[in-house]
C-alpha cells in the first residue's frame, strides 16, 4: 500500500469518526433525551418534559402532539439502529486486513445516510409539531431547537 493511500485512508477514517460524533452530539441534543420522555425518568431533560413546563400545552394540543410523538420515537429507535448497524459495518471495514477504498466509501457512505436520516426526521418532527402549537409557542420551539443545535 502506498503511503499516499495509507494518508488518504487515514484522512477518510478520521473524517469519518468525527463526522459522526458531531452528528451523534447534535442529534443527543437536539433530541435533548427525547425517547426517554415516554419511560418517565428522565422528565425534565427531554423536549415532551420541556414542551409541557415551558409551552403551556392543552389539553387539545396534547391530544394531537401524542401521536406524533410515538410515530417520532417508533422512527427514531428505527434509525438509531440503522446507525449502530453501520457503525459496526465500518469498523469491521477497517480491521479487514484486504480493506480497500471503496468498501470503506460503502460503509461510509451507509453511516452518513442514517445519521443524515435520522437529523431530518427530527428537524421535520419539530416543524410538523409546530403546525399545532400557537404562534408564541412555536417562537419557544424553534429558539429551544437552536439552542440545543449551537451548544457548545
Amino acid at each position: 500500500m502506498t503511503s499516499r493511500l495509507k494518508w488518504l485512508l487515514i484522512s477518510v477514517f478520521f473524517s469519518a469518526v468525527l463526522a459522526g460524533g458531531t452528528a451523534w452530539l447534535v442529534t443527543d441534543w437536539t433530541l435533548h433525551r427525547h425517547g426517554e420522555s415516554h419511560a418517565h425518568d428522565h422528565a425534565q431533560t427531554d423536549l415532551h418534559a420541556w414542551m409541557h413546563e415551558h409551552l403551556d400545552i392543552t389539553p387539545e394540543q396534547h391530544e394531537k402532539l401524542e401521536p406524533l410523538e410515538v410515530e417520532f420515537e417508533n422512527i427514531r429507535l428505527k434509525l438509531k439502529e440503522e446507525i449502530r448497524q453501520a457503525d459496526v459495518s465500518l469498523a469491521q471495514t477497517i480491521r479487514d486486513p484486504k480493506m480497500n477504498e471503496a468498501a470503506m466509501n460503502e460503509a461510509l457512505e451507509r453511516l452518513n445516510k442514517a445519521q443524515s436520516a435520522l437529523q431530518k426526521a427530527t428537524l421535520d418532527h419539530f416543524f410538523i409539531m409546530k403546525r399545532y402549537l400557537r404562534p408564541a409557542q412555536a417562537d419557544k420551539l424553534l429558539k429551544w431547537t437552536h439552542d440545543s443545535l449551537t451548544r457548545d
